[in-house]
């Protein structure tokens, strides 16, 4: 198995997060800064790079005890669910906005990518092609662990994206699929989005478009599942376009993905058929086109 870490520079990646300095000492066992001498421990490959390891378990351990199919089962993936067929054209998308991005720039690949909230890791099925060196971060150890299992040779590391521990302009491309609807504080997550990505860099943002009509529609037929559901932001693209040029970003697009119908459970049951997704995917395209379920932001720092 290859270090995925030997690759970079690891002064030019880490930033403290109790003191902010930009200089560490990777081990087997623990990361420590040279600065304020703090060490981060690494489990099983994975450096938990948090100010309090203790107070983040507790936290995880709080929110696993109230929502346990939330923070603990395995993310649906391309290959089950319901709605892997969408999944797929999400997928399809990413990976013509980064083609047409390196084309744009005569290269290969990009330099460095961050899969921002990468949970199971599905997404590390097709990204890393895409990169010089691919990364994923997220708060959950027990899902960098599965997602370590299946994918060794690239780099995990747990991580609060409010006391994100890498340096200013690092990345090339920010990945962040259908995370932010997770965050209260999605202004200072952004914030963090635009501190690491390089200028001229590349965010590649997708949410939930729960905020539309259409969607809500949807939580009022069926409350339970907004009671069950850990989605603390609805956004539509008008909320979601004005917080990330908030901080700064310049929108490129807004593109909107998947339609289906205005109830969970019977959306679940009619999507999980191909010909079914595809056909209230041509119908909501020209007849309800801001009703999609999904959107993607491609937005750059100027």
């Amino acid at each position: 198995m290859t270090n995925p870490w030997a690759s970079i520079r690891l002064e030019n990646f880490f930033r403290c997060p109790a003191c902010h300095a930009g200089k560490a000492k990777a081990g087997d066992a623990s990361w420590e800064c040279f600065s304020c001498g703090r060490a981060y421990r690494v489990v099983e490959g994975i450096p938990l790079l948090v100010s309090s390891w203790e107070t983040h378990a507790r936290r995880l351990q709080e929110l696993g005890e109230a929502r346990p199919d939330w923070y603990e089962e395995p993310h649906t993936s391309e290959e089950t669910g319901p709605w892997r067929h969408h999944l797929r054209k999400r997928r399809l998308y990413v990976e013509r906005v980064l083609r047409r991005y390196l084309a744009e720039r005569g290269r290969p690949r990009t330099t460095t990518l961050l899969d921002l909230g990468c949970g199971d890791g599905h997404h590390s099925r097709y990204l890393p092609p895409f990169a010089d060196w691919y990364c994923g971060s997220d708060y959950n150890l027990k899902r960098l662990l599965r997602t370590r299992q299946h994918y060794p040779d690239s780099a995990w590391f747990l991580a609060d994206i409010l006391e994100y521990p890498v340096q200013d302009d690092f990345f090339e491309i920010i990945f962040c699929n259908h995370v932010l609807e997770h965050i209260p504080d999605d202004r200072q997550a952004l914030q963090t989005m635009y501190r690491v990505l390089q200028p001229r860099g590349l965010l590649v943002l997708g949410v939930p478009n729960e905020g539309a009509s259409w969607w809500q529609l949807a939580y009022k037929l069926q409350p339970r599942t907004l009671r069950e559901s850990d989605h603390v932001h609805f956004y539509t693209a008008e909320k979601i376009g004005d917080r990330v040029v908030s901080q700064g970003f310049q929108i490129l697009e807004i593109e909107y993905l998947g339609w289906g119908l205005p109830h969970w459970s019977l959306d679940t049951r009619v999507r999980q058929f191909k010909m079914m997704d595809d056909m209230l995917e041509r119908v909501g395209r020209h007849l309800f086109p801001r009703q999609a379920s999904s959107m993607y932001i491609l937005a750059v720092k100027p």
